[in-house]
């Protein structure tokens, strides 16, 4: 029988209490939860088979934000973000009205670290897709962190928000 792919959401990612902000805008930057999350998403199935129906999304609020800024967020220790099978791509919907930015995911495969770019998003009031494909699936893959680097900041007075929803694990089982 052949591997078949199929993508899975990476359960309680929208959770604000699962991520430590660190990084050098760490200090000007605040994670909630924003009640919205991205529209035109199907709705998804969590690794053990459960539909995905959550509407919340991952909200940071950065201020006095500034071109070049860097923003992590971290899982806290007993929140790690395992990815289950063989890892072939890794998604992100992302909505940044306030600043172009660039997006990463920090990956552990086995015992070594890789930062994946996921893509820039433009500063837009619509959500938007960011992914990376791997050349070759990985197994063993866990989530160790994402980060953000402002590109270009539109708003110029008061907060830039980012909104991060549905961290997508497409794998091959």
């Amino acid at each position: 029988m052949a591997d078949t792919s199929v993508e899975v959401l990476l359960e309680d990612f929208e959770n604000k209490d699962n991520w430590d902000l660190g990084g050098p805008g760490a200090g000007q930057t605040h994670i909630t939860t924003f009640a919205e999350g991205a529209p035109s998403k199907e709705p998804g199935v969590y690794a053990n088979g459960a539909a995905g129906a959550d509407y919340r999304a991952v909200a940071l609020l950065v201020k006095s934000a500034a071109e070049g800024l860097d923003i992590e967020l971290n899982p806290k220790p007993g929140s790690a973000f395992t990815v289950p099978g063989q890892l072939e791509e890794l998604n992100l919907w992302v909505r940044s009205p306030h600043a172009s930015i660039r997006v990463f995911a920090r990956v552990g495969v086995g015992a070594e670290e890789q930062e994946l770019s996921l893509g820039r998003i433009t500063a837009n009031g619509e959500w938007q897709r960011a992914g990376h494909e791997l050349p070759d699936p990985a197994a063993d893959v866990a989530i160790l962190g994402l980060r953000i680097r402002l590109a270009e900041v539109i708003k110029r007075a008061g907060e830039v928000m980012i909104l991060l929803d549905d961290l997508t694990a497409r794998t091959r089982r």
